[in-house]
Order: C-alpha cells, then sequence, then structure tokens
C-alpha cells in the first residue's frame, strides 16, 4: 500500500546501494504478495475485510512502536501526546488516513482483485500532483501532464478493458479502489508536520494502534468467522501482518540508509506488478491486453513522478 510525506533521515547514499536496491525490492515484493494473501484470506476462508483491517493495524502497530521504543526509548514514544496539537493530528491521520487507506484498499481486493485495487490505488501519486498544481497555481510540466494523462488512460483500460459498455472489475472493486487512492492522497499529504517532528516509527506505530483501536468498534476481532478454524488461514494471516505490513515497512525505510527516495519509490513500483503476476498465476485473475496496457500505464505513471524529484537527505513513511 502507501507512500507518504518526508522526513528527514541520516542516511548515508551512495554507501553500498546494492543493498537498498534489494531492501526496497523486497518490500515491494512482500506488498505485493500481501494484497494477493489478502485475496486468498476472502475467497478461500471468507475473511471479511474489516477484521483483517483491525488485526493487521493492531498487531503492526504494537510491533512499529516496540522496535520505535527500542531504537529511541520509550519516553519519546508518548511526547507526542503532551500537547493537543499533535494529539489531535495523530488521531485525524490515524482514522482518516491509515484507516482510510487500509480499509479501502483491502475492500477493494474483497470486492474485485488484488491487481486491480492496488493499480487503481496507484494512480493515488497522479491525484498528488494535480493537488499540489492546482493549490499552488502553477502551470505543470511536461513530465507531470504525460503521468497524468498515463494514469487516467492506465486507470480507463483497467477498468473497462478497452470497451465502452461494460465493467470489466467489479463496481465495489473500482470505487473502493478509487478511494483507496483518495485516502492515499490524503495519507501523503497531512501528516508532513507529524513526521518532521517525530519520525516514521512513532507516528506510523501511533497511526496503526490508533486506527486499530476505531476499527475494533466496527468490526471487533472476536468472535473470528468459522474459516479461521483452519491452520493455512493463519499462515496467510501472519504473512499479511508480520511480512506484508511490518517487515517490508522497515525493510523500505532501512533501504533509505543506502539509496534516496527517488529511485527506492521508483523500485517499489514493481508492487502492482508483482500483485498482478502473483493474480494471475495463482489466483487465475485474468487480464485481457487492454488491461495489461493500463497495468504498465499507471505503473510508468508513478515512475515517471518519482523522478527527477529534488528528496536529498530526506526519506518516506510507507505502509501498505
Amino acid at each position: 500500500m502507501v507512500t507518504s510525506s518526508t522526513h528527514l533521515v541520516d542516511g548515508v547514499y551512495g554507501r553500498k546501494p546494492w543493498q537498498g536496491f534489494s531492501m526496497a525490492l523486497l518490500a515491494a515484493i512482500f506488498w505485493g504478495l500481501s494484497g494477493v494473501s489478502a485475496q486468498w484470506l476472502f475467497t478461500v476462508d471468507h475473511v471479511m475485510a474489516g477484521w483483517l483491517v483491525t488485526t493487521r493495524m493492531g498487531v503492526s502497530g504494537c510491533l512499529i512502536l516496540a522496535v520505535a521504543a527500542w531504537k529511541q526509548g520509550i519516553h519519546e514514544l508518548w511526547l507526542p501526546w503532551r500537547d493537543a496539537k499533535w494529539r489531535l493530528q495523530l488521531v485525524i491521520f490515524a482514522i482518516v488516513g491509515l484507516f482510510g487507506v487500509q480499509y479501502s484498499y483491502l475492500a477493494a481486493i474483497h470486492d474485485g482483485n488484488a491487481a486491480s485495487a492496488t493499480l487503481l490505488q496507484y494512480t493515488g501519486p497522479s491525484l498528488i500532483t494535480v493537488y499540489i498544481i492546482l493549490r499552488r497555481r502553477e502551470r505543470p510540466v511536461p513530465r507531470q501532464l504525460v503521468a497524468v494523462g498515463f494514469s487516467l488512460v492506465g486507470t480507463w483500460l483497467l477498468v473497462s478493458g478497452g470497451r465502452l459498455d461494460t465493467l470489466h472489475v467489479a463496481f465495489g472493486g473500482v470505487a473502493w479502489g478509487l478511494l483507496s487512492a483518495l485516502a492515499l492522497a490524503f495519507y501523503t499529504l497531512y501528516p508532513q508536520d507529524l513526521l518532521q517532528r517525530w519520525g516514521s516509527g512513532i507516528v506510523v506505530g501511533w497511526g496503526m494502534l490508533i486506527g486499530a483501536a476505531g476499527s475494533q468498534l466496527i468490526f471487533p476481532v472476536w468472535p473470528v468467522s468459522a474459516g479461521l478454524g483452519q491452520w493455512p488461514a493463519w499462515i496467510f494471516i501472519g504473512f499479511v501482518v508480520f511480512v506484508g505490513t511490518f517487515l517490508a515497512f522497515w525493510l523500505y525505510l532501512a533501504s533509505l540508509n543506502f539509496i534516496e527516495p527517488g529511485p527506492a519509490s521508483i523500485i517499489t513500483s514493481a508492487e502492482p506488478l508483482v500483485a498482478t503476476l502473483a493474480s494471475v498465476a495463482w489466483l487465475s485473475v485474468r487480464l485481457n491486453v487492454f488491461q495489461d496496457i493500463g497495468a504498465f500505464s499507471i505503473v510508468a505513471a508513478v515512475v515517471i513522478l518519482s523522478m527527477n524529484k529534488k528528496t536529498k537527505n530526506k526519506r518516506t513513511a510507507v505502509v501498505r
């Protein structure tokens, strides 16, 4: 799922760049496979999207905060709560941003499939670009126009399969996927001050935990569905929570000690390709040639927008 705003880092670029590239690529692979694992849970084990959101956010939030406490000290974890300004921003980021992204993305998988959900969410960077251009009243540069055009055409080809009279992705999957892109845009733009002041681990950790608490009120984790009585389901849940969320998050952040966020973002654009290939090979999802073109167009838009950014000495906080 999701690239967020920038935050200073003390990483030294240029040292062992292959290690940074490998970490970013592994993060992208884990994110992509996490979405496909979620689709398996929805279709085979009949797990509800809301239940998985609550579980995923709660466990991952605790793990991320534990690592942040180990690296920065327990005292640092509680500092954002001492000021009403930071408390309010954390809650808004958690509920509207993190919960919004997590639920809409998994709901898009539930109603559609992992490939289309991931690709539709990846139109978020183009929405961010349009928002920034309109807000600053700037004239878009050719690179931005090309990227937004690729994103729009790619989205149409993905959901329509090149036809005007039908949808090749279920309406619910399309609607939730586009809402996921909007939530991603908010999630990326809103927490800049939070990340700058407190860092990725503390902000995302608390955001996940608060979002899980809110999700619990709507989608309680107990009682669990009957399908979760089988041990294979728990293997997939473990993969989604520990590998596809927690480990991928820290791999991406660790990669930024060796490479800049621009190249890292380009590498993580492999996520929708991984999700698409895994969906086709594992879950027998079928895309026609127009949808394939649409998928590559959306990925191309993200790559174009990730190029030539002034991102030196910055990092991004990412949760998929």
